[in-house]
């Protein structure tokens, strides 16, 4: 993500969902700031990203792309990923393996996530005082945040009735 993420992909409280329709606008912006093209395949990754309200791989969303009316290649839903990745408005979750999982995050607030090993769900959380400590931490160094996640590994006994688990 660039330093120019608050700018462009500023997150808003947990809960509140921002459209795609609000959001395109400011991913214009940081399209134009870069001199990229704007153009209807990227808009389209864009809605369809906006649209999913789970953690997505971009092979997923582009097997959901590759055929029909909104037809976009794979490298371009891998490469509007990237520059959504960097805007701010998607996260890019790793996990251990070799996928990537994304959500889009514009105007959902900071949160973070425990993976449960076993059946690959994921549970969201907030925590003011993770948060908190991250930014004492940062102050304490004299180290200025751009960004930052908390992802845990693990697995739960009990995942169906976790809150927030999502498969």
């Amino acid at each position: 993500m660039s330093s120019s993420a608050g700018k462009f992909g500023e997150a808003g409280h947990l809960g509140e969902d921002r459209s795609a329709e609000e959001a395109w606008p400011l991913f214009v912006a940081f399209l134009q700031s870069r001199a990229l093209r704007i153009t209807q395949a990227r808009r389209i990754v864009f809605d369809y990203a906006f649209a999913r309200h789970d953690h997505f791989r971009a092979d997923e969303l582009a097997a959901e792309l590759t055929s029909g009316e909104n037809r976009v290649s794979r490298g371009t839903v891998y490469r509007t990923l990237d520059l959504m990745t960097e805007s701010g408005f998607v996260q890019k979750i790793r996990e251990q393996g070799d996928y990537a999982h994304y959500e889009h995050i514009y105007g959902h607030g900071r949160h973070h996530h425990l993976i449960c090993e076993k059946t690959g769900a994921f549970i969201e959380f907030s925590s003011d005082v993770i948060s908190a400590e991250i930014e004492r931490i940062c102050k304490e160094n004299k180290f200025s945040e751009r960004f930052h996640r908390v992802v845990v590994f693990g697995s739960s006994t009990d995942l169906e009735d976790a809150p927030g688990a999502e498969g």
